[in-house]
């Protein structure tokens, strides 16, 4: 697996997973959000690298919520390209809850070694960002970035807006931080976003809020943001990201 390395990051691995031409940016993040949980709530030193970045996202799509590793390091069918897209939502369910055949997902991450990290429960928590929000962890982050109409190799492609997987490492100087695993020249692995930018919502609201106010701000009191989609103020080759976002956390039994 490729890293990019030595990157501005500060709360998580400042080595970056290229993912290349997969579509596990939802599991590559999710991992991310596990080893800061193991190593910052459970105070686990991994000294024998039983619990490496590499071993946890092949468990996690291997044996917890099995997808394809194709793309990582051969050129994928497009099947299996399809087949490994997932929310982050319904694998942080899998990586926390228990199903009626097996145990949590992470209870098998936990259990892989012999040299284990403290028997403890995992909880994510979904939060929505907005102008005023308060960094305290690092959070499981959608990106939404709209494509213009585009020729690539004598095909014409629609406009259309890309959702990416990333994960939020800080706030700082009124910027997102965010680790981004699908890098080239255009987008580095360290992709920043100011909090007043407007966020992505693609449902009616952004066109309702607008009919009524005239404008896409929303203020509810506590929650401020601006909002936008593909059809209403959304700038094209431009990273928004949605505001909801998702934290996960271990807690020692």
């Amino acid at each position: 697996m490729t890293k990019c390395v030595n990157l501005d990051i500060k709360n998580l691995t400042k080595n970056i997973l290229d993912q290349k031409s997969s579509n596990l940016c939802v599991p590559i993040s999710v991992t991310t959000l596990l080893r800061f949980a193991i190593k910052n709530d459970l105070s686990f030193v991994d000294q024998y690298d039983n619990y490496t970045f590499e071993k946890i996202l092949t468990i996690l799509t291997m044996i917890v919520y099995p997808r394809s590793l194709a793309g990582l390091n051969l050129n994928p069918k497009k099947e299996e390209n399809d087949f490994q897209t997932n929310d982050v939502e319904t694998l942080l369910e899998r990586i926390c809850k228990k199903t009626y055949l097996y145990t949590s997902g992470w209870e098998i991450v936990r259990t892989q070694s012999y040299s284990e990290p403290a028997e403890s429960t995992c909880e994510f928590e979904k939060v929505l960002l907005n102008e005023n929000y308060v960094f305290s962890r690092p959070l499981s982050v959608t990106g939404a970035y709209f494509l213009p109409t585009r020729r690539i190799d004598g095909i014409d492609y629609p406009e259309e807006v890309f959702f990416h997987q990333m994960t939020l490492d800080r706030i700082e100087n009124g910027e997102y931080v965010l680790q981004n695993t699908q890098f080239s020249v255009n987008h580095p692995p360290v992709i920043k976003i100011k909090q007043t930018r407007p966020y992505y919502d693609s449902s009616s609201f952004v066109t309702n809020l607008f009919n009524q106010t005239g404008d896409n701000f929303y203020d509810d009191g506590v929650l401020k943001m601006k909002l936008v989609n593909e059809t209403l103020f959304m700038n094209k080759n431009c990273w928004y990201h949605l505001p909801q976002a998702y934290s996960l956390t271990l807690k020692k039994i």
